[in-house]
């Protein structure tokens, strides 16, 4: 189990926070401070869909996400940016990439949306942007 798994287990919930929630919330302040508003809006793209489950999540084509995030988010990002965020957002694990594809794919993992959810949530609370969300 990586760090990522282990943020998402649930614990029992005892009254009091134990070492492991401590270290749980450390690891997830972390990822909100490497993270930027672009690489949260992009998540919000896959994870916050509005949709009742299981049809909760959202895949992208490359191409089709940054027309989207050209066009309805009003970003200035490049294409190749886009790519390089995509692309470190693979590495920390909150999206999944499918190799062999063209164009590009990129895919929620399952079993990381309550994770990812509440990582979305923290960060426009701790940036101070709550109404965006």
């Amino acid at each position: 189990m990586n760090s990522l798994e282990s943020l998402t287990s649930s614990s029992e919930a005892t009254g009091i926070e134990s070492p492991m929630q401590e270290m749980n919330d450390q690891l997830l302040m972390n990822l909100i401070d490497r993270l930027d508003l672009i690489d949260v809006i992009v998540l919000k793209k896959f994870y916050a869909t509005g949709k009742d489950f299981p049809f909760d999540t959202q895949p992208y084509c490359f191409p089709i996400l940054f027309k989207e995030m050209k066009e309805n988010n009003n970003l200035k990002i490049g294409i190749e940016a886009l790519r390089k965020r995509l692309d470190i957002l693979v590495k920390i694990g909150v999206l999944n990439k499918i190799t062999n594809s063209n164009p590009t794919n990129y895919v929620p993992i399952n079993g990381k949306e309550s994770f990812v959810r509440l990582l979305i949530a923290k960060f426009f609370v701790v940036s101070g942007l709550t109404k965006f969300l």
